[in-house]
This record gives C-alpha cells, sequence and structure tokens, in this order.
C-alpha cells in the first residue's frame, strides 16, 4: 500500500499575517483500512485470524474502527479483552477507533452479571471510554492528535492534507431507542448532550481543516445516519415523547451539521461508517428524500462488515475494507474487501442493523 506522498509549499507572508500555512494544491493520496461490525461469530473470528496479517502486510499508515467490536446478542464485558488484543495484535499500526451501538448502547439486552439487573448503556459508555480512549493511540506531534474534553472518543487528527475525525455517533437510533437500563429521561438528556458535543466536535474539525489548508475531510461513525429504511425520518426527538417506543430521528441534528459544514467547506468530504449492508458508496445524492440529505462534495462509504445470513439468503461482504482515496482522480474514493476482493455495490443488502 502506497503512503500518502506531498509537496508543501510555505506562504512567506503566513508568519507576517498570523494566518495558517497552507500548503500547494498538489495531488494528493492516502491508503488505509476500516474495519467495523467484526467479529459476532466464530465465522468472524476466523476471517480475522486471517486479516490481521494481511492488514499488516498491507502497511497501512492507520487503521479507522469504526465499531461493534461483538455481536449485540452477547453480554457485554468479556469480548472488550478481544479487541484489546485485536488492537495490540495490530501494532505498531495506530488504530483510531469509534464505538458502536453493540458495546454500550445494546447492552441493555442482557443483564449485568454483576449485578442481575439490566446493564446501563450510560455506564457502559464510562466504561469505554476509560479502557479505550484513556491512552492517545498516537504520540507525535505530526498527527496533531486532540480528543474533545467531555467526549475523549470523539477525536482528531492530520495526515499530510487530510483532516480525520472521528464521531460517537450509533446505531439504535443513535442511542435514543430500547432503553432498558437507564431512566428514559436521563437517557434522552445525554443523547442530547452528546449531539451537542458532537456538533460542536464536527464544526471545530471544519475549522481547522479551512485554517490548515486541508484538502479534504474525513469523518468517521458507527452509524448508518442515512439509512433509508430507519422509521421517522426527519422527526426532531425534542417534539416525541421520551418513551421506549418513541419515534423519532435520532441522527437529524448530526446529519443536518455534516451536510452543512460539507457544503461550506467546498472541498472533498467522506463519511466512513458501518452498521448496516450493503457494501456501497454513494455520492452527492445520499439516499435523502430532502435537499438537507444532498451534498455533491460528499462521498459515503458503508464499508464491508456486517455480513450474515438468515433463512431465505446471505447478505453483505464479511472482510476489512481497503480505501484508498486520490483526490487527482475523478472517483477520488475507491475501497475492496481485503480477503474477497470485492467492491462496493454488487452483493445483496441485509435487514436493518441489530
Amino acid at each position: 500500500m502506497k503512503r500518502l506522498s506531498i509537496v508543501a509549499a510555505l506562504s512567506l507572508s503566513a508568519s507576517l499575517s498570523g494566518c495558517a500555512l497552507l500548503p500547494i494544491a498538489e495531488p494528493v493520496r492516502v491508503d488505509f483500512v476500516v474495519i467495523n461490525d467484526t467479529p459476532y461469530d466464530d465465522t468472524d473470528r476466523a476471517m480475522l485470524a486471517r486479516a490481521i496479517p494481511a492488514v499488516k502486510a498491507e502497511h497501512p499508515p492507520f487503521i479507522l474502527h469504526v465499531g461493534d467490536i461483538q455481536s449485540g446478542g452477547e453480554v457485554c464485558g468479556p469480548p472488550d479483552a478481544a479487541f484489546a488484543k485485536m488492537l495490540s495484535d495490530l501494532k505498531p499500526i495506530p488504530v483510531f477507533y469509534t464505538p458502536g451501538d453493540n458495546e454500550w448502547t445494546d447492552c441493555d439486552r442482557k443483564d449485568d452479571p454483576a449485578t442481575g439487573r439490566k446493564f446501563s448503556e450510560l455506564q457502559r459508555l464510562e466504561v469505554l471510554r476509560h479502557r479505550f480512549f484513556g491512552t492517545p493511540p498516537v504520540r507525535e506531534g505530526k498527527w496533531h492528535y486532540v480528543q474533545q474534553p467531555d467526549m475523549p472518543e470523539n477525536a482528531r487528527f492530520d495526515y499530510g492534507r487530510f483532516v480525520v475525525v472521528t464521531m460517537n455517533v450509533v446505531g439504535t437510533n443513535n442511542g435514543r431507542d430500547s432503553v432498558m437500563g437507564d431512566a428514559l429521561s436521563v437517557a434522552a438528556s445525554a443523547a442530547d448532550a452528546r449531539d451537542a458535543h458532537t456538533m460542536a466536535w464536527l464544526k471545530a474539525a471544519f475549522a481547522h481543516a479551512r485554517k490548515r489548508g486541508a484538502a479534504a475531510v474525513i469523518v468517521a461513525t458507527q452509524a448508518d445516519m442515512f439509512n433509508e429504511k430507519a422509521e421517522a425520518r426527519f422527526v426532531p426527538c425534542h417534539d416525541v415523547a421520551a418513551d421506549d417506543k418513541r419515534l423519532c430521528d435520532g441522527f437529524l441534528p448530526v446529519r443536518a451539521a455534516l451536510i452543512h459544514e460539507s457544503r461550506a467547506f467546498g472541498k472533498p468530504v467522506f463519511l466512513i461508517h458501518g452498521d448496516t449492508s450493503p457494501f456501497s458508496l454513494t455520492q452527492g445524492d445520499l439516499h435523502g428524500d430532502s435537499l438537507t440529505d444532498k451534498a455533491a462534495n460528499l462521498w459515503r462509504l458503508n464499508a464491508a462488515g456486517d455480513a450474515g445470513s438468515g433463512k431465505d439468503k446471505s447478505w453483505g461482504v464479511r472482510d476489512v475494507t481497503t480505501v484508498s482515496i486520490d483526490l487527482s482522480k475523478t472517483q477520488p474514493l475507491t475501497a475492496r474487501g481485503l480477503l474477497t476482493g470485492e467492491v462496493p455495490g454488487r452483493e445483496t443488502p441485509g435487514p436493518d442493523a441489530d
């Protein structure tokens, strides 16, 4: 895998004006790997046993892990050790991780063995923050790695002329549905606070990108915010009573903020997520039925990973994803399954994410 190649020129006037130093407009390319929605079962574990050595052989500069480190049907806790081992096995490649719903907001599907009661999903999020976000994945100053103080899972780093930002936006309607281990009002208030922090983080990331003259922004989340199968699209959650059957669009404010910031930025923006199938790549019209879901300079990659089989069919691509972004090309983003060679758009869509 080729690393990013860049030639940068520094403006002599920048130090006098106090403005950011701007690189010249050279074509840029970055190659990296995305992992998500695995392992759910022994088949996934066997796939990862093959994929991890193959990833290391590619020598990517970094890996984006966009969540779901276990099945939604597993008891939360023990699989954390397996994920920690994966991070260790992938060293020295830095892994930038954003949580999935399976490892925190869906934990209340099961009882906590320590208490005999439903897991508190909010407490589970604090456990993840302590375990996986207390130590930065990179320490070298060249990355300019920063975390949001109140949500350390929201992070940002620079790679050449790319700015990469992670956001804790998860499935199960962004942590608003199927709340069983916390008071509904508390969970709703916590979701509102996360949205406010995440939108501020996104705005700051684009401001940083403009200041440093970035050529593109890469945004990583777990959730498919543009899932056309979702119920109650475009219904604000603050207009819906807080109960266990509330029908609202938990992604609406963050999705709208992403569209707004992308349009204002004017340069390529790449949203990378997992959580649903099919393995797909879209641009501009992101399965939305409103102008708020359209931005010509925004590409959306639903990475490989969410895969399985049901009574009548199989779906998804069971793999990790290699991603190449070359801004000198008309179609700047290409992706393929590292083991299968599959590319976006070939396989059958699956059921709604759980």
